[in-house]
């Protein structure tokens, strides 16, 4: 096989294994009143602190208008507090509170779990070579963006 086709098979793989990635993210947020997007939100903040709305969609590479669902719900729940944006005075920055980092705590040391039986799967090389190999596809098709003011992929 030819390595266009292996790629190419590779990328045929990525929604599949996106979709199941999400059910299983989905089975451990079961009963916590959290769903994948909020989870994600709550990931991003947790990672990176405080953030406006506009901010986090660049992160995550959504539309604001669908961040702004998700953090209204986020801080209807108490996980999420409004925080003045010294560069915007429209766009606040939302972090997550105390209650909010330790659900965010609690979600991640169950999908950790998870997570350390399937690393046993693989060498350490292997992960690398995946990771830098997504990360080329991501910033080759970059201009295929909605938003050119995305990130783009980590190197």
């Amino acid at each position: 096989m030819n390595k266009t086709t292996e790629l190419y098979e590779i990328i045929r793989l990525i929604r599949p294994v996106h979709r199941r990635l999400a059910r299983a993210v989905e089975a451990k947020l079961e009963g916590s009143g959290i769903t994948v997007g909020m989870r994600a939100v709550m990931e991003v903040l947790e990672e990176a602190g405080p953030l406006s709305v506009p901010d986090i969609g660049r992160t995550m590479f959504l539309a604001r208008q669908q961040i702004q669902l998700i953090v209204n719900a986020l801080e209807e729940a108490g996980f999420l507090e409004r925080r003045p944006n010294p560069a915007h005075k429209r766009s606040p920055l939302f972090a997550l509170t105390d209650e909010g980092r330790t659900t965010f705590g609690e979600i991640r040391a169950r999908e950790n779990e998870e997570m350390d039986a399937v690393c046993k799967l693989f060498a350490d090389a292997d992960l690398e070579a995946v990771q830098r190999v997504l990360c080329s596809i991501l910033d080759h098709f970059a201009e295929f963006e909605d938003d050119p003011d995305r990130p783009k992929a980590l190197e």
